[in-house]
């Protein structure tokens, strides 16, 4: 087996023992197999007296109706995400929310590295997984192999400054087109065709995996044709300007299929 197949195969091995991270808001939750992530954020009546009847109603009937993302779609915080371009070819991406810890995306999902004592620079790791970086270069190691990198680039992380009303957004080249989806409701929009179509469709979650390799795929039948979306966390980069993202999209839109990257948008940075 190649030196990088191997590395990702462990990389994938290591992942799948974590603890599965169902809630980018750092909630950890052993045994859950049902929704997974968070949108945005708790949604409660705050403690205290005086909530009466026709205020609990006017709550309820607010409630946020959007899914939970899993955690794997969400820099937890992260200011940026970092490409990563390494021989054996293989492309990563990370980010560090913050100095305890670095999200790692490789081809075949996402794994969190606690930091780890070490003489000089940065250094993560996992079992027999490490990300040791000295500024621009870093070296990841296992038991199977070693990767050298260097930055390829950078791309400030997608935050409600740039899209308020949206928990997740991705976008993708040829045809240029973007998602939204809405942070309160199911309901996401395409916009596409360069910005000259724009759509919006009721959507429900299909399936859903929480954990490493997490994925979820939207489906549609409210628009003008049916749309399928598949998210899975994974490294990906932008096709045109080699931007990284923590999320592989796939969107089948009646007869045509498209791909992109995307992210769960953070509240900030």
């Amino acid at each position: 087996m190649p030196q990088a197949a191997r590395l990702n195969a462990f990389a994938a091995h290591a992942v799948s023992a974590a603890v599965s991270r169902v809630c980018h808001r750092g909630l950890l939750v052993l045994g859950m197999a049902a929704v997974g992530g968070c949108a945005t954020g708790p949604h409660s009546v705050e403690d205290g007296e005086g909530v009466d009847a026709a205020s609990s109603m006017s709550v309820a009937a607010d409630a946020v109706q959007s899914p939970l993302l899993p955690s794997a779609f969400f820099a937890d915080g992260g200011a940026r995400f970092t490409a990563w371009r390494c021989t054996p070819s293989q492309d990563l991406v990370t980010t560090t929310p913050d100095k305890e810890r670095l999200r790692l995306w490789t081809a075949l999902g996402e794994t969190e590295l606690p930091a780890a004592v070490v003489g000089s620079g940065e250094r993560y790791a996992l079992g027999g997984l490490s990300f040791w970086r000295k500024g621009r270069d870093a070296r990841v190691e296992s038991d199977n192999g070693q990767l050298v990198c260097t930055i390829g680039s950078e791309r400030e992380t997608t935050t409600r400054e740039a899209h308020p009303q949206s928990i997740f957004y991705a976008s993708g080249n040829e045809p240029g087109w973007n998602v939204s989806l809405d942070r309160r409701t199911t309901t996401l929009t395409l916009v596409s065709d360069y910005g000259q179509a724009r759509d919006t469709f009721d959507y429900r979650v299909a399936s859903v995996k929480n954990g490493s390799q997490a994925r979820m795929v939207l489906v549609s039948d409210s628009g003008r044709r049916p749309l399928e979306m598949d998210l899975r966390a994974g490294a990906c980069f932008d096709d045109m300007s080699g931007q990284p993202w923590p999320v592989k999209v796939t969107l089948r839109y009646g007869n045509s299929e498209w791909h992109g990257c995307g992210q769960g948008v953070e509240a900030s940075r």
